[in-house]
């Protein structure tokens, strides 16, 4: 089927420039962000399927970034994953409220990576918050 497209949205530009020609070389159709009011804007414009959002970002955070996504109803087949340097052992319920489906910890592991992405359809919502 047809790659989803990815929006990456971290502060740390190198980081993601970094993970969005990776995903470029899988074949996704990548755009990046590198703060939080850009990636709301991203996303509005470029509607992706799958969201990968850092929740350090300066400002607007991640959570609060995350928050206004799946507020607005036209975000709700968008697969929201946070990616953080910290384990769910500090954000997991926080995650769950906001209406996360997944959690990458920082370095992102190509094995999860491609593991994630494998399991997105495009034009279907995604499974069960956190699966």
């Amino acid at each position: 089927g047809a790659s989803p497209r990815v929006l990456v949205v971290d502060d740390n530009v190198e980081g993601a420039e970094s993970l969005a020609e990776l995903l470029r070389l899988w074949g996704h159709r990548v755009e990046v962000a590198h703060d939080g009011p850009s990636g709301l804007a991203a996303v509005a414009e470029q509607r992706p399927e799958v969201v990968l959002l850092d929740i350090g970002l300066p400002g607007l955070d991640g959570y609060e970034v995350g928050r206004r996504l799946r507020a607005d109803e036209a975000n709700r087949g968008v697969t929201l994953v946070a990616v953080t340097g910290y384990g769910e052992q500090v954000h997991g319920g926080r995650l769950e409220e906001i209406g996360f489906d997944k959690l990458l910890v920082k370095p992102v592991q190509v094995p999860d990576l491609q593991q994630l992405l494998g399991g997105v359809t495009v034009g279907q919502a995604p499974p069960s918050p956190l699966a």
